[in-house]
């Protein structure tokens, strides 16, 4: 992938911290709204670097690295250091983590859905790790199929990019009055879109996961009417409708009704505990012939 001119600047702030930590740079990988990865190399092994551009917003890097340094988990992403690096142009943290060769759930979307065993399996993983990010108070705000990747082996799913964690234990970094709150709209639940901060805990982790889930099984969003695009499907959410009769009858269909509850527009309506949702997710029992045959309007 070509370095987009933006990055420039911080791709050489990455070969100047590969210099200095013995680690061969490779390639730039990819950029989010305030830091840019890049894939490095030491001793054979494979590492993403990511470089934080904390002059834009450092009191978002530091709560990115503060809560990946306390999730230890198999389906997070591993942290293997953080520092500093510091030039002529000022202070720059950065990370050095697992590197993920199996691509994201995105890529893998555009070539085929998953069988509903599949999604179940998938699933149990993902739930497990947002369980665990619920336990240490922390809402990734950001679950969506570019914010998981897998490992070399293609199969595990790990969860990346804390750049939008919200500590419930720490100040909101978000204005209260701005009208909207951080986050991809198209997975966003409502009180993330409309920034209810007081609605807001791991439940909006649980509705992102399960519109995620929803296309991996169907190619569509839970709130997707026939001719949708993405504008009429935020609307809806906001406005918090029910998720449409097709995805419900589709979701019951393929054995994976638990997805019904975990998309309710209100906090209340979906599972109240990480540990009641990957019960009711355990016993349920997936039918690979109720899978959809081709995504129509997927990720």
């Amino acid at each position: 992938m070509t370095t987009p001119p933006l990055a420039a600047n911080l791709e050489s702030v990455a070969r100047a911290i590969c210099a200095a930590r013995g680690l061969t740079f490779v390639r730039y990988v990819g950029a989010g709204a305030f830091k840019q990865t890049f894939e490095v190399d030491q001793g054979g092994a494979s590492y993403a670097l990511k470089v934080y551009n904390t002059r834009n917003s450092p009191e978002r890097a530091a709560r990115e690295i503060e809560a990946m340094t306390r999730c230890t988990h198999a389906h997070i992403g591993c942290l293997a250091a953080i520092d500093e690096y510091e030039d002529a142009s000022g202070r720059f943290a950065f990370s050095l983590e697992e590197y993920l060769g199996g691509g994201t759930l995105s890529a893998r979307l555009l070539v085929e859905l998953m069988r509903p065993t599949e999604v179940h399996t998938f699933g149990t993983a993902l739930i497990d790790a947002v369980a665990h990010i619920a336990c240490l108070d922390l809402v990734h705000r950001d679950l969506k199929p570019d914010n998981i990747m897998f490992r070399a082996d293609g199969v595990t799913p790990v969860v990346v990019d804390f750049g939008l964690v919200r500590d419930l234990n720490a100040r909101s970094l978000t204005q209260t009055h701005v009208m909207q709150g951080p986050g991809t709209p198209l997975f966003a639940p409502p009180e993330q879109l409309l920034n209810a901060k007081g609605m807001i805990d791991w439940r909006a982790d649980q509705f992102s996961l399960g519109v995620v889930l929803s296309y991996c099984a169907f190619g569509k969003h839970p709130y997707q009417a026939e001719g949708d695009g993405p504008l009429e499907i935020v609307t809806r959410v906001v406005e918090r409708a029910d998720p449409v009769p097709a995805f419900t009858e589709a979701a019951t269909a393929a054995g994976l009704q638990a997805l019904v509850r975990m998309v309710a527009p209100w906090p209340v309506q979906r599972f109240r505990t990480p540990e009641a949702l990957a019960r009711t997710w355990a016993e349920q029992h997936p039918a690979d012939h109720a899978a959809s045959g081709a995504a129509s309007g997927g990720v």
